[in-house]
């Protein structure tokens, strides 16, 4: 018998050596009650991290020789579709990536109509290593994609540096992706409630966050409009451009108003594009926040303008 309700879906990455594996570990114990799939990829050949899982879960799918974000994607697709295909389908199911994999590019996997009627994607963590973060902020962009594609940030091994340190990550990751939720772990342990948050229902204040200009060169720019805007066609340049531009932009996410004189939540991932309606939310102006490398104004404003309502104005107080 199918189930109705949505498989959950959980992605935790993070570079080589942070930890994934062990918050993966302290995870599961917290979801006896419940079935769990895990999904384990590493690039090679044998997938050592596979063997490392312990835990309540009904079973792990291996993927192997590749990264999940690129030259697998269509056996991940594979395995998700056999999970659907299952007579007892599980509640939740667990992503751990390779070291290298990029979350948003995974993430845009469950974006797919056929994918996404049966899962229901609710929080990519990333995790970070406190001593090795900062040596990697300047030399690795995978470090960085990992951090914009987070809901949550976990700094693993947070009693291993300073608090001045710890400071200096933070910092770090915030000018990188600063609405993201920033969680320390000792030694890997992680309570299942920073899963429950709702990712829609985050304050979310840009004026607040602006960042024009990023040291570790990826930029956080924000764009005001008081337009209204055709929400199919906002989808569509957004998807169109980010196919285009993917290696410069890395997320965007913000409130605009839609010409039916609704507020709306716009998030990206990646390519993967998500615009829902956004419940007892007031705007004054439309607010979207990017995140990338070599960004201007004028060109977001460029992407934006066929998506806009051939309608009045904003007129919201």
């Amino acid at each position: 018998m199918k189930k109705s309700k949505k498989i959950n879906v959980y992605i935790i990455s993070g570079f080589l050596g942070s930890g994934k594996t062990t918050i993966l570990n302290n995870l599961l114990p917290q979801f006896t009650s419940e079935k769990n799939v895990v999904i384990e990829n590493e690039f090679g050949k044998i997938n050592i991290d596979a063997t490392l899982v312990n835990g309540t879960f009904e079973s792990v799918y291996e993927l192997t020789n590749g990264c999940i974000c690129c030259s697998i994607n269509n056996q991940l697709l594979e395995t998700l579709t056999q999970i659907i295909s299952l007579e007892n389908q599980p509640d939740n199911v667990f992503i751990e990536t390779t070291g290298i994999a990029d979350a948003g590019e995974i993430a845009a996997n469950f974006t797919s109509l056929f994918v996404s009627e049966a899962f229901d994607l609710k929080k990519i963590i990333t995790v970070v290593d406190a001593e090795n973060i900062l040596f990697y902020k300047d030399a690795n962009s995978e470090v960085q994609k990992q951090i914009v594609a987070a809901d949550s940030i976990v700094i693993n091994k947070s009693a291993l540096v300073s608090s001045k340190i710890l400071a200096n990550i933070k910092d770090f990751i915030q000018s990188i992706n600063p609405y993201l939720s920033i969680v320390l772990s000792k030694d890997g342990s992680l309570d299942r409630m920073i899963l429950a948050t709702e990712n829609s229902q985050k304050t979310f204040t840009p004026s607040t966050l602006y960042k024009s200009e990023s040291t570790h060169k990826i930029k956080t720019m924000l764009y005001e409009t008081e337009e209204l805007f055709d929400v199919q066609k906002l989808k569509y340049e957004l998807f169109r451009h980010l196919y285009l531009y993917y290696h410069q932009i890395y997320r965007i996410k913000g409130y605009v108003v839609t010409k039916e004189n609704q507020v709306v939540l716009v998030q990206t991932v990646g390519k993967s594009v998500v615009i829902e309606l956004a419940h007892n939310q007031e705007i004054s102006k439309g607010q979207l926040v990017f995140i990338g490398k070599e960004l201007e104004l004028k060109t977001i404003a460029r992407i934006l303008k066929p998506a806009v309502a051939q309608t009045d104005k904003l007129q919201l107080v």
